[in-house]
This record gives structure tokens, C-alpha cells and sequence, in this order.
């Protein structure tokens, strides 16, 4: 016998489905805030090194230029030779308090240095002191350019002053760009390193997006056979499906119930008058029968049980750790349950009735369809007692 089921535990699937997608949702949002904010991070560390490297790199050229135009203005005393020099001059100090200010401001408020350990090597330990030399060389400058004589009266030899420019001072500036130029370098690949993580969280996400995609349309393919199946819309509430899921379930409530010395019960539904509704009135109007009594049936049923159609006007209801007794009173409930909801509902001039068979699980049972055919010979013993009837096997 072709069983057709479904657990009415169904909802939870529904709410586990719903609440993937919503974390799924909620992950990619997350991802986009991520790699805005580190796509921002990264543009700004990267013009700030940008520009860290070029002024550092400047300091060189202004270097040369500042002492190249004072050594013409001292040989030649070209006043625009002159004015050249200070220009760069003022250049050189203005970059050089550029590069320095973070490092003052943060020991200032008591924070660390920004600046890295071998940069504050290069620029105030005795070994290169680019800060010292600099100010020693603007000094020199100064004083060529406005006294143009030393206190002895003698001018400033234009030779020193190149000597100054070129040697240590222009090997110190060498030593703090290529300083810079290496911690951009190592800035890069941090930077690059971050795009690689992004990259690959990016992908994942898209991957488990993908599952999620393939997981949902593979339960719609499912829902939609099994709507054609039973000639129903693949959208309706109380589609049934995988009547593979209901036997295995049967036969492991049996097997349970058998082990640990457990009753159970079985509830078998049938449809009053079902052949006659769907001689008279079509299969149109019949399935209409079907939905609603499936309907009533799985608004009735606990969380715990199971239900199946077996046959087209046949729903069987599995009752773990139910006894007869039990089964009894609950058939009796859902029996008051049809009465109050379908005895004035007509559907095209019909009224429905249900009648329901009741058997329980026998030592010697070992298959579902054993106990579905007591229940049914209940009903068909009293089936000259009319509609809507309750029969104990």
C-alpha cells in the first residue's frame, strides 16, 4: 500500500528554513558594513603611507636644492639664488615637522609613538640624528645666507656647506626613505593580506548561499512531484510528501514501542461517501474534500503524531505511547472537532463526515499495515451504523 505522509511537526521545518534565510540575509549585511568600513581603512592607510613616502622623498631634493642655491648666492650673491634657497629651506623644515608631529603629539598626550622603532632610531639617536643634523644644517643656512660672516669675520667656507649637505646628512635622509619605503611595503601586504580574507569570506557566504538555494529548490522539486502526485497545488498548506519517511517511522515507533514494552495506537480516517462525492461531483470538488478533512486533521493532531493518506478517502494517525483507551478518547475529540467544523459546511451542497477506526499495537505486530487493517475492519463491521461514527477493534 503506496503511503503518502507527513509529519505535522512540519512548521518547525518551515520556521528552520525561514530563520536560515534570515541569517543568511543578516551575514551578508554584516559583510557589506565589513567591507565598506575595511575598504575605507584601506584607502586611508594607503594615501597616508602614500604621502608619507613622497614627503620623505622631497626631503632630499629640497636638501640638495637648499644648499646648492646658498653656495650660488655665497660665490655669486645673486639675490634669487638666495630666495631659492630659503624657499626650500623652509620646505625641508615644514615637511620635516610634518613627519614628526604624530610622533610629538602622542608622547605629548602619553600615548605610543606612531612612528615605528627604527624610524626613531634613524631620526634621534646619536648614530644618524637626522633630526639634530637638520636643524644644524638650517642653521648653517641661516647664517650664510643673512650674516654671510662667521664672528671671526671670516664668510662660511661654501665647501663646508656642501660637505654638510651631501655627507652624512644626505646618506641619513637616504636611510629614512628607504625606512619609509620598506613599511609601506610591509603595509601593502597587510593590506593585501585583508583583501585576501574578504575575498574568501565573500566567497563563502556566496557558497553557502548557494546551498541554501540548492537545499530550497531541491524541497520545492520534492513538494512540487508530490503536489502533482496528488493532483494538488504545490503551494498548499497541507501538501503531503515522503511516504518512505512515514513507513520508516512507523516501523521505528513499532520496534520502539515492542522494546521498551510501550503501547501504541493507530487512528484510521475514513472519508464517508467519498466514491459517491467524486462520481457526482467531480475530481475537482473531491480534492477539495481532501484538503479540507487534511486540514482539520492536522489542526487537531498532537505535535507527536504522524499523519498519512492511504487510498484517496483514507488518512491513517500513528499515536506513540498511546493505549487504546487513550486513542479512544482522542478519536472521540477529533470526531466532536469534524462535527463542529464540517456538519454546517457544505462544499457545493456537500456534507462531510468522517468516520474513524481505532486499534492499538499487538505483541505479534510487526508492520504498520497489520494494525491499519483491524481499524479498518472495525469500520467495515459497523458501517451499516451510518456516518461520523467512532469503532474500537
Amino acid at each position: 500500500m503506496a503511503i503518502i505522509s507527513r509529519n505535522i511537526t512540519q512548521p518547525s521545518s518551515v520556521r528552520g528554513t525561514m530563520l536560515s534565510s534570515m541569517l543568511y540575509l543578516l551575514l551578508g549585511g554584516l559583510l557589506a558594513i565589513s567591507v565598506h568600513l575595511t575598504l575605507d581603512k584601506v584607502i586611508q592607510a594607503q594615501a597616508k603611507v602614500a604621502h608619507e613616502v613622497n614627503v620623505s622623498g622631497q626631503q632630499r631634493m629640497l636638501l640638495q636644492r637648499a644648499s646648492l642655491f646658498a653656495t650660488a648666492y655665497l660665490y655669486s650673491g645673486d639675490i634669487a639664488a638666495k630666495q631659492t634657497s630659503l624657499q626650500a629651506l623652509g620646505e625641508m623644515q615644514a615637511n620635516h615637522q610634518h613627519l614628526l608631529n604624530p610622533h610629538y603629539n602622542a608622547l605629548k598626550e602619553g600615548h605610543t609613538s606612531p612612528m615605528s622603532f627604527d624610524l626613531q632610531q634613524l631620526y634621534f639617536t646619536a648614530e644618524n640624528n637626522v633630526n639634530e643634523q637638520l636643524m644644524a644644517f638650517s642653521e648653517q643656512i641661516y647664517h650664510a645666507l643673512n650674516l654671510q660672516e662667521q664672528k671671526n669675520g671670516a664668510k662660511l667656507d661654501a665647501k663646508v656647506l656642501m660637505e654638510m649637505a651631501y655627507t652624512p646628512l644626505l646618506n641619513s635622509l637616504n636611510g629614512v626613505v628607504r625606512q619609509y619605503e620598506s613599511q609601506d611595503s610591509e603595509r601593502m601586504a597587510t593590506l593585501i593580506l585583508v583583501q585576501m580574507v574578504v575575498f574568501w569570506l565573500i566567497v563563502a557566504i556566496l557558497f553557502v548561499g548557494l546551498l541554501l538555494i540548492l537545499l530550497n529548490a531541491k524541497k520545492q522539486h520534492q513538494k512540487t512531484v508530490i503536489s502533482r502526485i496528488l493532483n494538488r497545488p504545490s503551494d498548499q498548506s497541507n501538501s503531503m510528501f515522503s511516504h518512505f519517511a512515514f513507513e520508516l517511522s512507523a516501523t521505528k515507533l513499532i520496534a520502539t514501542a515492542h522494546r521498551h514494552n510501550e503501547s501504541m495506537s493507530v487512528l484510521a480516517f475514513d472519508i464517508d461517501r467519498f466514491p459517491r462525492i467524486l462520481a457526482n461531483h467531480g475530481q475537482d470538488v473531491a480534492d477539495k474534500v481532501l484538503t479540507r478533512v487534511a486540514d482539520t486533521l492536522l489542526s487537531t493532531c498532537r505535535e507527536s503524531d504522524y499523519l498519512g493518506q492511504v487510498a484517496d478517502e483514507k488518512f491513517v494517525l500513528l499515536l506513540p505511547r498511546t493505549s487504546a483507551e487513550q486513542a479512544l478518547c482522542l478519536a472521540n475529540k477529533i470526531r466532536l472537532q469534524f462535527q463542529q467544523e464540517l456538519a454546517n459546511t457544505h462544499l457545493n451542497e456537500i456534507s462531510l463526515s468522517v468516520s474513524i477506526g481505532v486499534s492499538e499495537l499487538a505483541g505479534e505486530d510487526s508492520i504498520l499495515q497489520h494494525i491499519i487493517s483491524r481499524a479498518e475492519q472495525a469500520l467495515g463491521r459497523k458501517k451499516n451504523e451510518g456516518g461520523g461514527r467512532v469503532c474500537l477493534a
